[in-house]
């Protein structure tokens, strides 16, 4: 089943989740590896890269040069389902379903450069189909060409989606998020492979946190979770107001 090119980047994980519902679906797609890790992942088409371990902003900086001109969907390796949202409920549904469903809200829309799924645990509740102005995560369209001046900045990497779609948003363009599809992932470095190792390292979280803090004066404001996790707060508001 062929449409907007699909790129999942993994490392570590040969059995990903992802690629396994994409498959499942009969939906064509490429999972980026890096080369000390491509045998492991014979089961899948895949597209290596040039270096090992430069981490994920190196990652999805390429993927997005390879990506071509329009719009390509790029997939964290650890989804493990996809949902629509039916009468305030989520609802089960493959890969092509939700991918092929989202798009359908945002691709013929000139003033959005990036889209994505919402997060399944506030699909359910939410009261418009699409959401504009904010987050897109995980489960990510992005429009090469609308997007030729927005960059994966390895000083941000952990945050570097957020930093991405700020940058997207200050270029005048807009984000949407589908509610009306979700995904359901586990907790950013809580499963093996991935990223966990970097959100293990001391401090790295934090320096990213900081950093972004920095990049984005009055937008961007210090954030300490409940778990003692460094993070950072977004203020997209203050963004809501950019104009193509």
């Amino acid at each position: 089943m062929s449409g907007i090119p699909i790129f999942v980047p993994s490392k570590g994980r040969p059995d990903s989740s992802t690629a396994r519902l994409l498959a499942e679906a009969g939906l064509e797609f490429t999972v980026v590896v890096e080369p000390q890790d491509e045998g492991r992942y014979s089961r899948w088409r895949t597209t290596p890269l040039d270096r090992d371990d430069q981490g994920i902003a190196y990652v999805r900086g390429c993927i997005k040069r390879i990506a071509g001109t329009g719009w390509y969907w790029m997939l964290d390796d650890d989804i493990s389902a996809f949902y629509e949202t039916v009468g305030g409920r989520n609802r089960r549904v493959n890969a092509a379903q939700a991918l092929r469903g989202a798009e359908k809200f945002f691709t013929a829309d000139a003033s959005v450069a990036q889209a994505a799924l919402e997060y399944q645990q506030f699909a359910w509740s939410s009261t418009k189909p699409v959401k504009y102005v904010g987050y897109c995560d995980v489960a990510v369209c992005i429009h090469a060409n609308r997007t030729a001046f927005c960059s994966y900045r390895p000083e941000v990497a952990l945050k570097e989606d957020r930093d991405f779609t700020l940058q997207v948003l200050a270029s005048g363009y807009r984000t949407a998020r589908v509610c009306a599809y979700s995904f359901a992932a586990p907790k950013n470095g809580s499963n093996e492979g991935g990223l966990q190792a970097e959100y293990a390292k001391s401090g790295r979280e934090a320096s990213a946190s900081m950093r972004m803090c920095q990049l984005w004066p009055g937008v961007c404001t210090p954030l300490n979770k409940p778990d003692g996790r460094k993070d950072v707060k977004i203020n997209w508001r203050a963004m809501s107001k950019a104009k193509r």
